[in-house]
């Protein structure tokens, strides 16, 4: 009996045992393969600029990138009060009071306090203490404040104590305590110990007595909660808890503890208001969110961290604007009313994309009619996606087909009704007529969607899709593989004006696309690059496809559909029109040698929009009239060496014989 009890006995050990060394495996496995361990230590320090700077390039050659960067004042970006403090300048009774109330092993641990989260996790666990107790350390917190990570989930905490454990290895002491002095937020939009003391005590860091310090210190562990301004008692509360943990560790003597405890803290009374410096254009509103994307996605941020980081100073941004151009632009859309009329006393919407073809540079942006009244609005031009109707045809349709050898410029279609099975006639033209027999380019002129529809029988779902892609244009593989997203535009979620505009960029580009930029490279405040837009450029379509859907997009301007475009009498133009069902939405995509211009109208709720004359065409004329005031007006496009013009036959689309 005593021998089976101690076979049991062994197998549950050892049972137990395999048990243990799989979970150790699994974690370790887990940790290597699944945690981000490091976090890139120059992100540490946002420099000692008080405000991020724009520039813009004066050119005399955009495409070989041959000119003179300059500074844009106008839209420096003060949003947040933030000043760096050397941890030379900072004293030591600030110092001390942070660690003694934050971090009191901070010269002992590499990073992070074993003890402190043990006590944190059972909390977290047992809910024994309701006081929100944390296991951070200022090693832990600086991290925090940088990437903006700060959620509950076991996987976030553990890449948290990974990375402290790293940057202790790469950083002093004293370069993680003054990062984390410059950086730890203060409340009242203020970051870091020095704008702090200007803004509470209106003095220098240097000269704050040992209360003003301990104060400081209080606020951080709810900035909200003990802000002296808003909760000047919370404050004073906590900061008596600061100056009894400094006296406990033996920062500060009896005499010093008596002497603050009794000093009368005087908080300055500038009580702010709004610390923004004002409303940024509608272009560095963009250059803000793509560089926040791009900077989040390189150094693995949430982007609201990201965003943080370039709000917070110290950064140069390198823009490719085109400050004259994007002036005017905004101007055209302010005075909208003067362009276009009402409907019913109400005005609809628009937005405008100016884009250099040669390297989809983002010259010109504007988001919304009237004048811009505030900072992160919604962007129509970037954020909205509404289903673009013709303008799709030549990236869908017409592209492919002649790149593939399908069909090519003179080739005929009938352009007749076209009975569906359940007995309707499906698409419709519009106007609703019906002509017979026309060439491609003919369709193309006139956006004959009959003929769009049978083109795309040719080309086939997965051609199209293929093109679209390549072209920038994003669909649902599940839910635009049919007619109406193809062939009509009806693209079931949508695209952005950006998008579709930088897609024509192929076209004046002889058939190559990169990616739409507004920026080409952001520095620190040191001059070390942390960014840089790289080119990305591939070919799509043929130079050759490209001239020849240029041929056909310059007949929409010359006798089609585009047909009120002025900007033709004066420079080689061509373009696509685009109306959505019940007409919600009108586009005109159009471009000349030089530029690519895109505008999208319509209501932010699609309604019917009864115009006429499509309202997309008249903004178009007013902003790149100004676009071409320095260029030469008799360039055109390149034609291949290779691409011949014939005479052919409008009813056959044959050469004719001898």
């Amino acid at each position: 009996m005593n021998k089976k009890k101690k076979i049991s006995f062994k197998k549950v050990f050892f049972s137990i045992l395999i048990l243990l060394l799989i979970f150790v495996i699994g974690f370790t496995l887990y940790v290597y393969l699944s945690l981000d361990k490091e976090i890139d230590i120059s992100l540490l320090s946002r420099g000692k600029l008080t405000a991020t700077k724009i520039y813009y390039y004066d050119y005399t050659d955009r495409e070989n990138r041959i000119g003179e960067a300059k500074e844009l004042t106008e839209e420096a970006i003060f949003t947040e009060n933030t000043q760096w403090k050397s941890i030379y300048d900072i004293p030591a009774n600030l110092k001390n009071a942070f660690i003694a109330i934050e971090d009191k092993r901070f010269y002992e641990h590499k990073g992070v306090d074993w003890l402190r989260t043990a006590k944190a996790t059972a909390n977290y666990v047992f809910k024994v203490d309701k006081s929100g107790y944390g296991g951070s350390t200022i090693t832990q917190q600086l991290i925090k404040n940088v990437t903006g990570e700060n959620d509950f989930s076991p996987k976030r905490k553990l890449e948290e104590i990974f990375r402290a454990l790293n940057i202790e290895k790469s950083l002093s002491k004293n370069q993680i305590l003054e990062s984390y002095l410059n950086v730890v937020y203060m409340s009242q939009n203020c970051y870091g110990v020095g704008a702090a003391s200007e803004l509470y005590f209106n003095k220098n860091v240097e000269d704050l007595s040992l209360a003003e310090c301990a104060t400081l210190a209080s606020i951080v562990q709810n900035p909200k909660k003990y802000d002296p301004y808003i909760n000047p008692q919370n404050n004073l509360n906590r900061r008596k808890v600061v100056l009894s943990e400094m006296l406990k560790q033996n920062m500060i003597s009896k005499a010093e503890y008596n002497e603050a405890l009794n000093e009368n803290v005087i908080i300055s009374e500038n009580v702010p208001q709004n610390r923004n410096s004002g409303i940024y254009s509608w272009y560095t509103e963009t250059l803000i969110a793509q560089v926040s994307e791009d900077l989040a996605n390189r150094y693995n941020l949430k982007k609201e961290a990201a965003r943080s980081l370039i709000l917070k100073g110290g950064y140069n941004i390198y823009s490719v604007m085109d400050p004259e151009l994007q002036k005017h632009t905004e101007s055209v859309y302010k005075s909208y009313k003067a362009y276009i009329d009402s409907q019913n006393g109400q005005y609809p919407q628009s937005s405008c994309v100016v884009i250099d073809p040669y390297t989809s540079d983002v010259l010109a942006i504007v988001g919304g009619v009237g004048k811009k009244q505030g900072n992160l609005l919604f962007n129509r031009a970037t954020d909205a996606k509404r289903p673009p109707g013709s303008v799709i045809k030549p990236l869908s349709v017409y592209a492919p087909g002649i790149e593939e050898n399908l069909f090519n410029y003179s080739t005929v279609f009938d352009d007749t009704p076209i009975l569906q099975d359940n007995g309707k006639i499906w698409p419709r033209n519009s106007p609703d007529r019906y002509r017979g027999l026309m060439p491609v380019s003919f369709a193309v002129a006139h956006s004959t969607n009959t003929v769009a529809f049978k083109s795309l029988k040719n080309v086939g779902y997965e051609l199209s899709m293929k093109y679209l892609s390549g072209f920038g244009v994003d669909c649902d593989n599940s839910l635009d593989r049919n007619d109406a997203s193809l062939a009509l535009g009806q693209l079931v979620c949508g695209e952005s004006l950006l998008s579709i505009t930088n897609a024509y960029t192929a076209f004046v580009n002889g058939g190559n696309i990169s990616n739409p930029k507004t920026y080409l490279k952001v520095t620190d405040a040191h001059g070390k690059e942390i960014l840089n837009k790289e080119s990305n450029t591939e070919r799509v379509i043929s130079k050759e496809t490209a001239y020849i859907m240029t041929m056909m997009l310059k007949n929409v301007v010359n006798e089609g559909t585009a047909s009120l475009i002025k900007l033709k009498e004066t420079i080689s133009t061509a373009g696509k029109t685009g109306t959505s069902s019940n007409n919600e939405d009108k586009w005109f995509i159009g471009y000349t040698p030089y530029y690519v211009c895109g505008v999208w109208t319509g209501y932010d709720t699609p309604k019917y929009m009864s115009y006429a004359k499509n309202p997309s065409c008249i903004m178009f004329d007013a902003v790149m009239e100004y676009a071409h005031r320095n260029v030469s007006l008799d360039k055109d496009f390149n034609r291949p060496f290779n691409v011949v013009e014939k005479e052919f036959c409008f009813d056959s689309g044959l050469v004719p014989s001898n």
